[in-house]
C-alpha cells in the first residue's frame, strides 16, 4: 500500500491541487478524471518530481512517511509513460527500450529484460523496427515497455491511448487490461474517457474545484467482470458512465 497524503502544488501564486489523499493498493489500477484543466497532469507531474509540491507526504507500507515537498525526479517509486511516445526517431524498437536502462543493470540484463518486454507487449517481430514504420498503437505499446524496463512500484499511464482511433484504443485498452493483471503491475492512469476509466480501473477517483482536491471516489467490480465489451455495454457500466460524466 502506498499512501499520499495532503498533496498541494502551487504554481507561481495559484492553487492548482490542495489536500489529495490518495491510496493506491499492490496490483490495482486507478483512474483519475476530472474536468479540463483542472490539475489532473499536475498530479502526475508532482508524483514524478517534476512539479514541486507545497505539501504532502508519501509512505510506503512499513516505512516511515517521505515529504513530497523534497521529491525529486531521482526517486524510484513512480515511472511514467506520457501522452505522447516521445520516441528516437534514429533508434529501433529496442534500442528505443533500451534508453531507460536503470544503471542497476548491465547492459545485457537490460537487452535480456527488453526482450521479454517486447514478447509481452506483442511486438517481438518489430525490435528491428523504427518509429516511423510503426502504428499509433504499437508506438504506444513501446512507451510502455520503455517505461516497465526501469522496474518501478507504480506505473504512471497519462492518457497513453488519447490520440489512437477508437477501434485500436479499445484493443489497447483491452490489451492494457490483461497485462497489468498478468504483470501484477500497480498503476495510476489519467484519462478523460469515462469508458475507459470504467473498462481498466479498480477504482476511480475525480478531481474537481480550484484548487482540485479529490472530490468522488468510485469502486468498480472485479477485473473479471470487466473484461470485454459484455461489461463496458452493461446497464451497470452505463449508470456509471452516467454519473461520471455529469461530474465532468
Amino acid at each position: 500500500m502506498i499512501e499520499i497524503r495532503d498533496l498541494a502544488v502551487t504554481l507561481g501564486s495559484s492553487p492548482i491541487l490542495e489536500s489529495v489523499d490518495l491510496e493506491i493498493r499492490p496490483k490495482t489500477l486507478t483512474t483519475v478524471m476530472g474536468p479540463s484543466g483542472c490539475g489532473k497532469s499536475t498530479f502526475l507531474r508532482a508524483l514524478m518530481g517534476i512539479t514541486p509540491c507545497t505539501s504532502g507526504t508519501l509512505r510506503v507500507q512499513g516505512q516511515e512517511p517521505q515529504s513530497l515537498k523534497t521529491w525529486s525526479t531521482g526517486q524510484q517509486i513512480f515511472g511514467l509513460v506520457p501522452q505522447s511516445p516521445l520516441l528516437l526517431p534514429w533508434k529501433t524498437v529496442l534500442e528505443n527500450i533500451l534508453t531507460a536502462r536503470p544503471p542497476n543493470k548491465s547492459a545485457v540484463e537490460a537487452e535480456q529484460r527488453a526482450i521479454e518486454l517486447l514478447q509481452r507487449v506483442g511486438l517481438t517481430e518489430a525490435r528491428d523496427l523504427y518509429p516511423w514504420q510503426l502504428s499509433l498503437g504499437m508506438a504506444a505499446r513501446v512507451s510502455l515497455a520503455r517505461s516497465l524496463l526501469v522496474e518501478n512500484q507504480i506505473l504512471l499511464l497519462d492518457e497513453p491511448f488519447a490520440s489512437i482511433d477508437a477501434t485500436s484504443r479499445f484493443q489497447l485498452q483491452c490489451w492494457l487490461l490483461e497485462l497489468v493483471e498478468r504483470m501484477g503491475q500497480t498503476a495510476l492512469l489519467v484519462t478523460h474517457d469515462p469508458r475507459e476509466a470504467l473498462l481498466l480501473a479498480d477504482e476511480i477517483l475525480v478531481l474537481n474545484g480550484k484548487p482540485a482536491t479529490v472530490t468522488q471516489r468510485f469502486a468498480l467490480p472485479e477485473k473479471q467482470r470487466r473484461k470485454g465489451p459484455d461489461w463496458i455495454f452493461s446497464a451497470e457500466s452505463g449508470s456509471l458512465e452516467k454519473s461520471l460524466r455529469a461530474l465532468l
